[in-house]
């Protein structure tokens, strides 16, 4: 899920960088955004099991 996650990102600065649409790149940075944040919030609230 990182590695698609990363890939999302390469994606989008490539759009940045190559696009002339301004909605394209605010959506496809949107998008990419709320992946991040998502995938944050899924590790952020993972129980570690932690056994000693």
């Amino acid at each position: 899920m990182d590695t698609l996650i990363f890939g999302l990102l390469l994606a989008v600065a490539l759009v940045i960088i190559f696009s002339k649409s301004r909605w394209l790149v605010i959506g496809s940075w949107a998008i990419a955004a709320l992946a991040v944040l998502g995938l944050f919030a899924y590790h952020a609230t993972d129980v570690l099991e932690l056994s000693f």
